[in-house]
């Protein structure tokens, strides 16, 4: 059991030294003493340990991921009864502002960038841990189920199956980037803010409105009806 643990140890400092890159003077002296392999070792003593890492590593997540403060997970889910919410990473926080005054943009299909989010801590947590590199500003998007689920059937009705919800959600006519991909720009007022997860600031967008419903949703589908 004692060589099991110590196993599970080593492999658990080795990790820490990859991820932290740093040379802690408590790991370096674990990993001494482990490599010797001490035999006057009990499982408590090496529990304990592993306690200790445990502790050192969890430190170092908190003061860079604020992503599951009170107030953070307040405004990434306030709507959560009524809406679907969905998160984009950037790392620009100029580029998080643009949003607000002119819409998110993307290229054919909206799940590319953007991550559907629920408020369940193991789901956010996987969905964080893979995006969270593209930039530490994460941009909330909420669209009520309402309108959504309108044009969703809508295009069902339609059989337009390969004609995604956000694209008939822009007020503006999509258009070709230099690659020739269709780029479409859902409503600014489909943006609720963003998050800085390194940081916990929270900046909410005074033109979010997740009920909004153009006339030129409206115009996008008989466009869809006539295609």
């Amino acid at each position: 059991m004692e060589y099991f643990v110590v196993g599970i140890l080593i492999c658990y400092v080795v990790y820490l030294h990859y991820q932290l890159n740093k040379k802690n003077s408590l790991i370096e002296l674990m990993v001494g003493k482990l490599t010797k392999l001490e035999k006057e070792w009990d499982t408590q003593h090496v529990l304990n340990l592993l306690e200790k890492l445990r502790l050192l590593s969890n430190e170092n997540i908190v003061k860079r991921d604020r992503l599951f403060d009170e107030q953070v997970q307040k405004f990434l889910f306030a709507n959560e009864d009524d809406s679907k919410i969905f998160a984009h990473y950037t790392k620009d926080e100029k580029v998080a502002r643009n949003i607000f005054d002119e819409g998110f943009m993307f290229v054919d299909s909206f799940e590319k960038t953007v991550e559907q989010i629920i408020n369940d801590s193991v789901d956010l947590t996987y969905k964080h841990n893979v995006r969270k590199y593209y930039g530490k500003y994460i941009i909330v998007i909420c669209i009520s189920n309402d309108i959504y689920n309108h044009y969703d059937s809508e295009l069902k009705r339609l059989e337009k199956h390969n004609v995604q919800v956000e694209q008939i959600l822009t007020e503006y006519p999509s258009c070709f980037n230099d690659n020739q991909d269709e780029v479409f720009t859902l409503s600014k007022h489909f943006v609720k803010g963003f998050v800085n997860y390194e940081t916990g600031e929270v900046e909410f967008n005074p033109k979010f409105k997740p009920y909004f419903n153009s006339p030129a949703f409206t115009d996008n589908m008989n466009k869809e009806k006539t295609d």
